[in-house]
């Protein structure tokens, strides 16, 4: 059964989550980078596989940034939590997620049981 977390528990999420939101932040400022790039070296209309070849990347590019974005949005939605008192519980049950969840995936807002059971309504 999971447990209340200790201060020294928080601060370390904290900062876990302070670390993540920095490597996510640089990889959007990276893939907007790739993805609207304007500096001549995306391929001219001359070879048809280079254009389609650019206009994958491009397009795997903003799928990533979509994807970095979102989970932006998550973990500051945990810092949030940190700071208002709720970091730890479950959005849908209120009970303690489990350190090792919180320790895989840090801005986690539901406690196992609960996202397993909106998955499978989605």
């Amino acid at each position: 059964m999971p447990r209340k977390l200790t201060e020294a528990d928080l601060k370390k999420f904290e900062e876990l989550l302070l670390v993540l939101r920095r490597e996510v932040a640089g990889d959007i400022n990276h893939l907007e980078a790739d993805a609207f790039s304007t500096d001549g070296e995306r391929a001219t209309g001359d070879n048809l596989a280079d254009v389609g070849s650019d206009s994958f990347a491009q397009e795997f590019s903003l799928e990533l940034l979509e994807r970095d974005g979102e989970t932006l949005e998550r973990i500051e939605e945990a810092l949030k939590r940190v700071e208002d008192g709720t970091f730890g519980r479950c959005g849908v049950c209120n009970s303690w997620i489990g350190k090792e969840r919180l320790k895989a995936m840090p801005y986690a807002k539901n406690c196992i049981s609960c996202q397993r059971e909106a998955e499978l309504e989605a």
